[in-house]
C-alpha cells in the first residue's frame, strides 16, 4: 500500500488558521509560571449589632470607606476603626441616638479618622465620637491634635500646659515677652482642683516662638457647654479632665497659627473642632449675659426697681 504524503503547508497566509492557533488554549504544562502573589481576600466586614441595624445604621459603617481608602487607609485599617466606632457607640446610647437623627454627621466622622490617621482606640486616646446638637462628630485629643499640627508642618513644636496651685509662673508682654513655668511636680497639688489656668506654647517653621494663657473660668466655660458632659453618659471630660483641658487651650491657640501648607481637607476637621469650643464659649457668655439681666436686683434707666417677671 502505497505511503500517504502528509499535505504541504501552503505558502499563502492562512488568517483563519493563525487565528485559531492563537485562540486555543495553552495547557498548564506549558503555562509560565506566575510570580506575582494571589489577590487576598478583603477582610469580611465587621458584624453590626442589632441596636444599630434596628437604628438603620448598618449603611454608615461600609459608606465612609472609599474615602478612607482614598486618603492611604487599608481596608484592614478601616474595619479596625469601624469597629472602634461601633463600640464606642455601643457605650453611649446618646452617640446611636444621634446618629439615628443625622446619619450623615456620622459617616464624616469615620471619614476623619482617615483623614487624620488618628485612631479611635481608646487606648491610645488620639480621637473621640462626640455628640453636639444632636450630631455625632470626630474629635481629636491633645495629643491627636499636636500630631496633627506638627505632621502638617504649621509648626516645629507645640504644646498646651496646665498651671497648678504651688507652681511659679510668670508671664511677659511686650519686646522682651515670655513664659517663666516652674511646676511643683512633688506636691500634691497635681489634681483638677488645683488647677488655675493654663497656656500654649508653639515654635513656629521660622523659628519664632508664640504664646498666649488661658484662665481656668475659660475651660469650664467650655466644658459645661459640652453636649458629652450635660448627656451624663460619659465624657472625656470625665475621664481625661486633664487632657481635655490641654486640648481646649491647643484649640483656642489654633486660631493664632498660621495656616499655610495643610490639607485643605485636615484644616476642616480642626477648624470645626476650634469652632465648637468658640461656639460654646459664645454659647455660655449669652447665657451668662441673660440670666444677668433676668436678676431681681436690677434696675431700670430711671433708677426704678424692675420685678423679675417684667424684666424681657
Amino acid at each position: 500500500m502505497a505511503e500517504q504524503k502528509k499535505p504541504q503547508p501552503s505558502s499563502m497566509f492562512d488568517e483563519t488558521a493563525q487565528a485559531k492557533a492563537a485562540a486555543a488554549p495553552v495547557s498548564d504544562a506549558t503555562k509560565a509560571p506566575s510570580t506575582s502573589p494571589a489577590p487576598l481576600a478583603p477582610p469580611a466586614p465587621p458584624a453590626i449589632p442589632q441596636i444599630l441595624v434596628d437604628a438603620g445604621l448598618q449603611t454608615c459603617f461600609s459608606a465612609p470607606r472609599k474615602a478612607f481608602i482614598a486618603a492611604g487607609g487599608t481596608d484592614e485599617e478601616f474595619a479596625r476603626e469601624v469597629n472602634f466606632a461601633i463600640s464606642l457607640m455601643m457605650k453611649n446610647e446618646y452617640l446611636i441616638t444621634c446618629a439615628k437623627n443625622n446619619p450623615d454627621y456620622l459617616i464624616e466622622a469615620i471619614k476623619a479618622v482617615g483623614l487624620t490617621k488618628l485612631s479611635l482606640n481608646p487606648e491610645l486616646k488620639l480621637a473621640y465620637l462626640v455628640p453636639r446638637k444632636g450630631k455625632i462628630y470626630f474629635s481629636s485629643s491633645y495629643m491627636g491634635k499636636r500630631e496633627i499640627l506638627m505632621r502638617a508642618g504649621i509648626v516645629q513644636w507645640v504644646e498646651a500646659n496646665l498651671v497648678y496651685e504651688g507652681d511659679e509662673f510668670e508671664v511677659s508682654k511686650g519686646t522682651s515677652s515670655g513664659i517663666v513655668h516652674k511646676p511643683d511636680y512633688f506636691g500634691d497639688n497635681r489634681t483638677k482642683e488645683k488647677i488655675k489656668g493654663g497656656y500654649w506654647v508653639a515654635c513656629l517653621p521660622n523659628g519664632n516662638v508664640v504664646f498666649d494663657v488661658m484662665p481656668l473660668s475659660r475651660i469650664h466655660e467650655i466644658m459645661s457647654r459640652s453636649e458629652s458632659v450635660k448627656s451624663g453618659k460619659g465624657s472625656p471630660w470625665d475621664t481625661d479632665f486633664e487632657m481635655m483641658a490641654r486640648k481646649t487651650i491647643l484649640n483656642w491657640g489654633f486660631g493664632s497659627l498660621p495656616k499655610t501648607g495643610i490639607s485643605e481637607h485636615i484644616l476642616k476637621v480642626i477648624e470645626t473642632e476650634t469652632k465648637m469650643d468658640n461656639d460654646d464659649f459664645e454659647e455660655w457668655k449669652k447665657q451668662q449675659e441673660q440670666e444677668a439681666a433676668g436678676r431681681p436686683d436690677r434696675f431700670d434707666r430711671d433708677g426704678a426697681f424692675t420685678p423679675y417677671e417684667e424684666v424681657k
